[in-house]
């Protein structure tokens, strides 16, 4: 018979498939038979040996134990230490995984007996969770918990039990008479979660404390002797205000960033920078933690410890600040204050060229009784009335508006009368008499109704005597952009927490009459630090500068002593004031002839005239309100041309009207800078 390929090779293929399903069967078979050795080696593992396996689990502990590191040092420009560390003996606790609130009790009420804290911020919560965490105290006030709710339909959960327990002991006082040192203590272990370290105290711990403890840390699970580190100030105190400050163990966690550095891994009584520049620059400043393997058996004993990272000490911070010269322009403020009404004086001195600040000087006054405190920050948030130190800003704008030119700019200084308002005059023309006088001259004489007159223009109108207010309705708006160019009414952005940018008075119709009074300083205001950028921009040609008071960053190298620069600052510039070269050569000889200038009528006084090399300078005078006394505003600013500095002081409330305090202050504050920071150029 002919052979069939199509049949005969079907019958092949049948063939195969029928044995496919024997195939299934065994790899099913096999696949069955681990299943059911896995489950008996489960059983076996879970039945049989779980007894063992648990007390292994239950035998060690691996927690990783965190070590504090000194904070960053701060250096002053010449890189003496103006903030440094002080090691000091410290308790801490290292909270394990299974460490529960009954473990913690109990250890503390061990600790107590040896250690004593300050109970200052112990608080109520506390206090009722240390009640609470009394085994005995606990199953009571559960049961009164339990049976008060015994026909709710629905079962309470853990945290309502907790909840309801905690308001029964505070309704009824319970934790009233608990031991506040143990309580304490037990406070601080609590604000450690999980492998975190904290300090239980962290300072002023004695001998007998130490000897005491470590004779017998097997009894204190997670307690161990350490270090801490607390900030000292070799070139004084006063520093402290300006660089700020640094929380402690007594102090806790600043309340308005608790949640966000719990979050960062901070424990509740850590360090942490709490102002100026301790805050600004924390997470440089504060180094990274050290990290110990530590295992403990089940009763809590040490079984081996493994450095697993060494930590790394916080980075440096090298200031543009001078020590010496800092603490110098803070003694001419304190030495050469005015009695009175007066709050305090305020002096920043800066470089115009990269922004740096040399010294930043401040001291405020108590009126009632004399009393003077250092307060360097209030050049950044005291804003005050500065009064015709700001004119140079009002007469570039009139110059890049065009209603005046270097060419043309001679008004008649007279009485300003406009409709429903008071008459404005200058202070050495009282009586208005027509006089006309030049752009430089109303710098040098401190013109107030020429630049009456300019800010009018720039918003519109001509002066008319007698004729009402009649400026456009972005008048307001276009001055102050004026002023802001060189960076008055905006904050300077400096490194520093807490600066203010100043009060801008309202502009609404009932206040219109007032941007008269702003075209000569008399209504906004501006801190003292403004008037340091406002003036730098003169001084280095129309370049607004943020300052700063950090220069450079240093990391210190692993195995020695030495440190390297990992980072510069370099200055940022955030705007620019444009004029022509006419124009800046009328403006800058206007402030070379306030602080040189032989007119009658000169501002700048006797001090400021014996200056070599000669600055330039504008004066300021604000008419105030102080304790319901009629005051004054002194200020100044002044720079030096082609050289790397530029200085600007106010001093609010002042009973005497023109007597010379600013230039006084000013001169010596600028002779001490040629004796600290520079040698004095040859002089002109």
């Amino acid at each position: 018979m002919q052979r069939n390929p199509y049949l005969e090779d079907r019958d092949k293929k049948n063939s195969a498939s029928a044995n496919l399903p024997v195939r299934l069967n065994i790899l099913l078979g096999i696949a069955l038979t681990l299943m059911i050795a896995l489950v008996v080696q489960l059983a076996f593992l879970t039945i049989q040996q779980g007894a063992f396996y648990q007390g292994e689990v239950n035998t060690s502990e691996q927690t990783v134990e965190k070590g504090n590191v000194p904070r960053g040092m701060i250096y002053d420009n010449s890189g003496r230490v103006l903030v440094g560390n002080k090691a000091q003996a410290a308790i801490t606790f290292t909270r394990g995984t299974n460490v529960n609130a009954k473990k913690m009790y109990e250890t503390t009420v061990k600790l107590s007996k040896i250690l004593t804290v300050d109970t200052e911020r112990l608080n109520e919560r506390a206090k009722t969770d240390f009640y609470l965490s009394n085994e005995k105290n606990n199953k009571r006030i559960s049961a009164i918990i339990t049976k008060q709710h015994k026909n709710d339909k629905i079962a309470l959960t853990a945290a309502q039990i907790n909840d309801y327990e905690v308001d029964y002991v505070q309704k009824h006082k319970l934790a009233e008479d608990v031991d506040k040192n143990a309580a304490m203590i037990f406070q601080r272990m609590s604000g450690a979660y999980s492998l975190s370290t904290t300090f239980i105290k962290e300072s002023g711990v004695t001998n007998t404390e130490l000897a005491k403890i470590g004779e017998n840390l097997s009894s204190f699970p997670g307690v161990k002797l350490g270090t801490s580190w607390s900030r000292q100030y070799p070139e004084g105190e006063e520093f402290k205000s300006l660089v700020g400050n640094v929380t402690n163990e007594a102090t806790g966690l600043p309340e308005d960033r608790l949640h966000t550095l719990l979050a960062q891994g901070y424990s509740q009584n850590e360090p942490v920078g709490n102002s100026s520049l301790e805050k600004g620059y924390e997470s440089i400043l504060k180094g990274s933690a050290s990290q110990t393997l530590v295992t403990t058996s089940g009763k809590d004993q040490v079984q081996s410890s493994q450095i697993k990272y060494n930590g790394q000490a916080g980075d440096s911070l090298k200031l543009t600040i001078n020590a010496r010269f800092q603490n110098e322009v803070q003694k001419i403020l304190e030495d050469n204050l005015p009695g009175g009404d007066v709050e305090g004086a305020y002096a920043t001195v800066i470089n115009p060229y990269t922004g740096g600040i040399y010294a930043m000087g401040g001291v405020d006054r108590d009126h009632a009784t004399g009393q003077k405190t250092a307060n360097p920050l209030g050049n950044i948030n005291h804003a005050i009335v500065m009064g015709s130190v700001i004119k140079p800003a009002v007469l570039a704008t009139a110059f890049q508006k065009g209603v005046i030119s270097a060419d043309n700019n001679v008004l008649t200084d007279q009485a300003i009368k406009i409709q429903g308002t008071q008459a404005i005059t200058s202070y050495w023309n009282q009586a208005g008499n027509p006089t006309p006088i030049d752009a430089k001259t109303a710098l040098e004489r401190s013109s107030n109704t020429y630049f009456v007159q300019l800010g009018m223009k720039i918003g519109g109108q001509n002066y008319s005597p007698g004729a009402p207010l009649g400026l456009r309705s972005d008048a307001f708006q276009t001055l102050r952009n004026g002023l802001g160019q060189f960076g008055l009414g905006t904050k300077t952005g400096i490194d520093i927490s807490g600066e203010t940018g100043g009060y801008r008075g309202p502009t609404d119709a009932e206040n219109q009459g007032k941007y008269l009074y702003e075209t000569f300083g008399q209504y906004d205001t501006y801190t003292t630090l403004q008037l340091a950028r406002f003036v730098s921009t003169i001084a280095n040609g129309g370049y607004l500068v943020q300052p700063r008071v950090v220069g450079s960053i240093l990391q210190k190298q692993k195995n020695n002593d030495q440190t390297k620069t990992i980072w510069s600052a370099s200055p940022n510039i955030q705007g620019q004031v444009k004029l022509g070269a006419d124009e800046w050569d009328i403006l800058k000889d206007g402030m070379n002839r306030v602080a040189n200038g032989s007119d009658s009528w000169n501002t700048g006084g006797e001090d400021m005239h014996k200056l070599r090399p000669r600055v330039h300078a504008k004066t300021g005078t604000a008419e105030t309100k102080t304790n319901g006394n009629d005051t004054y505003t002194e200020s100044m600013v002044a720079y030096v041309p082609g050289q790397p500095f530029a200085v600007a002081m106010a001093i609010p409330g002042m009973n005497n009207y023109l007597d010379g305090t600013n230039g006084k202050i000013s001169a010596k504050i600028i002779d001490a800078y040629w004796k600290y920071v520079q040698a004095k150029p040859d002089s002109k």
